[in-house]
């Protein structure tokens, strides 16, 4: 595991976050982040802890009242299609494009949306370098499924970069990185930790075979920017 956090509504603040595993250098305590009344709307923390036993707990305390809130861990595993690249892509192979979400998420639900551009992007093999989320109220969790991938969903947190209210209790938003990293939330990681950690995935001839799944804290209907490049 090379990160963990939470998310709350924004009408709700977080007071403590806290992940409890037995494989944590203090089993009796955890890892443990009190923000007492601060404005905090979701909270990431980079780590290493590598799996050995027992299961991962997150709690959250609230500052306000039993708002939705969520927690998440964000997990490397060994092999699978992943490269590294530098910010801003490759020379004459960078690729973006545009999807709205057919409906309305249920809040604290996963939902599904093929990426199904129009008219078809060229197939090839493409690194995924990030993505921006917009038209959510507060925050989200974005992950990847495609037959490449296998088992694995890599994903990351995200904000809204043009919610001004959600990047007001986005503490050290600007500083925290990988909210910040708005499209390129893969390369950061890629550097951070010194491993690859771009998915790869290969686009056929008229379909993508790639899904994107949001989990929202409400019930948005969100867009998103893909940021790809081309690798092979």
């Amino acid at each position: 595991m090379v990160g963990w956090g939470g998310l709350t509504t924004i009408a709700d603040t977080i007071k403590e976050l806290k992940l409890a595993t037995q494989d944590q250098l203090d089993t009796a305590n955890g890892e443990d982040i009190v923000t007492g009344g601060a404005a905090a709307g979701i909270i990431h923390q980079h780590d290493y802890l590598s799996f050995a036993r027992g299961a991962r707990n997150i709690s959250m305390a609230q500052n306000t009242a039993g708002a939705n809130n969520v927690g998440y861990t964000l997990d490397v595993y060994p092999g699978g299609p992943v490269g590294q690249h530098t910010y801003y892509g490759v020379d004459g192979k960078n690729w973006k494009g545009s999807t709205v979400f057919s409906g309305a998420l249920t809040a604290l639900t996963w939902k599904s949306q093929a990426f199904a551009p129009s008219p078809a992007m060229p197939a090839g093999k493409y690194a995924i370098q990030g993505v921006i989320v917009s038209s959510l109220t507060n925050y989200a969790l974005v992950r990847f499924q495609h037959a490449d991938f296998g088992a694995f969903l890599p994903g990351v947190p995200v904000v809204d970069p043009n919610a001004a209210i959600a990047r007001a209790v986005a503490p050290g938003y600007g500083q925290d990185l990988l909210v910040d990293n708005c499209g390129y939330q893969f390369t950061y990681l890629s550097q951070v930790f010194s491993t690859p950690m771009e998915p790869i995935f290969t686009v056929q001839a008229n379909a993508t075979g790639l899904n994107v799944q949001v989990a929202s804290i409400t019930g948005d209907t969100p867009e998103f920017i893909l940021n790809l490049i081309q690798v092979g």
